[in-house]
């Protein structure tokens, strides 16, 4: 099978082309033949500029063209909607990265324009994409018709993209994305110590309540509770290139509450995003109090601390996860690898923290449900799961489904 990946790729730092780098090898591995044919190409401004650049190329011996689909890759976006108008052209397929849209953004004038002014204030630009939503919607579901299949990594995303598009649920495959092969250390001795991962754009009431929830375990405690410590960590708008008007970590450490957890609350400000895993490691749980962080305006896409980076790098080191349910990423501990709890609901977290305080067998179970998970979702691992895929859409599809 030879296979097109429509998306950017190092050497461009993204998180999105690492993805695409390890996906390629994760097919390769597979045996598919992976071809990149937009490496190198300068951006494609329309429609009309991807038709002619589609017309230049012979697709006669490309069986599959997937794409990345996420905000900010207006190319892979037109370029798919090009292909898509081909009266006899390779099957259509595509991951979307941010459901429910497959771009997340406005592409017709002249709301494009406004979306993509920096200069503007964030409510203006916020508003030109709530006023082309109907457009950005038809757009994506004629596009959505002929893709022969799609990945998602949740069954909440899935769901979502099938009531958004108008799409069968059968076309869409619900696959979690590859994991790095950074090995699973043994958790650290000691007391329990818990990770807390945040930065810039994000909410701070969620962290507000997490030391509401460590305030009340700490002041109503037995006396023989067992010792802990949450590190806090992440970046704050000084080490930010655009920063926003406030971080969370910033305005968390002026919080009264701090001073009552003393020597409970350890920080670490602005890390090195290559030290993340290492720091991962020396933890025994990550708590994401966070709700999903969604890409910020102009495609900006979230950074190595946001949730969803967070999450993948506690899994890839093989740690359990705290999760609130409302972060979008509850799906992630279904195999016992962690716990849930309401966001926002103090009294559940409390019980939560002190049964794993109180319960060491616990932490060791989610432990080892975690190193699990961290080692079936290995890229060589998923390789499998992906050439499936693409065989199953291939053997049920010749072109796309419906016009």
């Amino acid at each position: 099978m030879r296979l097109a990946l429509l998306s950017t790729l190092p050497p461009d730092p993204s998180r999105l082309a690492h993805h695409a780098a390890q996906f390629r090898r994760a097919l390769n591995l597979g045996g598919i033949d992976v071809l990149t044919p937009l490496v190198g190409q300068r951006p494609l401004e329309s429609l009309e500029a991807a038709r002619a650049w589609v017309a230049e190329r012979d697709w006669r011996g490309v069986d599959v063209v997937h794409a990345e689909l996420a905000p900010g890759q207006r190319t892979v976006y037109w370029v798919m909607q090009a292909l898509a108008r081909l009266p006899q052209g390779p099957t259509l397929t595509a991951t979307v990265h941010t459901p429910p849209g497959l771009l997340g953004e406005p592409l017709h004038a002249p709301f494009a324009g406004l979306y993509h002014a920096l200069w503007l204030p964030r409510l203006i630009r916020q508003a030109s994409a709530w006023l082309a939503s109907p457009l950005t919607r038809h757009s994506d579901r004629r596009l959505a018709r002929r893709l022969s299949g799609v990945l998602c990594a949740s069954e909440a995303g899935a769901a979502r993209l099938a009531r958004r598009l108008r799409l069968p649920r059968e076309r869409i495959a619900v696959l979690p994305q590859g994991l790095p092969e950074a090995g699973c250390p043994p958790l650290p001795p000691g007391p329990l110590k818990l990770l807390c991962l945040s930065g810039p754009g994000q909410a701070l009431r969620p962290l507000q309540d997490l030391v509401a929830a460590l305030t009340q375990l700490q002041t109503q405690a037995d006396s023989d509770l067992p010792p802990w410590q949450l590190t806090l960590a992440g970046a704050t708008a000084a080490s930010c290139f655009d920063p926003p008007r406030h971080d969370p970590l910033t305005r968390l450490q002026a919080d009264a509450r701090l001073k009552v957890l003393g020597e409970h609350i350890a920080w670490q400000l602005d890390p090195d995003p290559q030290d993340l895993p290492a720091l991962m490691a020396t933890h025994h749980v990550l708590v994401l109090p966070e709700r999903d962080l969604p890409w910020g305006l102009g495609g900006t896409e979230p950074g190595p601390t946001s949730p969803q980076a967070a999450c993948e790098l506690a899994l890839s080191v093989g740690r359990p996860l705290l999760v609130a349910q409302q972060s979008g990423q509850a799906e992630q501990v279904a195999s016992g690898n962690g716990a849930t709890y309401p966001g926002g609901d103090a009294a559940a977290l409390v019980n939560v923290l002190h049964d794993l305080l109180t319960d060491p067998d616990r932490l060791s179970a989610w432990a080892t449900q975690a190193r699990r998970q961290a080692t079936s979702r290995q890229w060589p691992q998923m390789s499998a799961r992906y050439v499936g895929f693409f065989q199953q859409v291939m053997a049920r599809s010749t072109r796309a489904a419906t016009k």
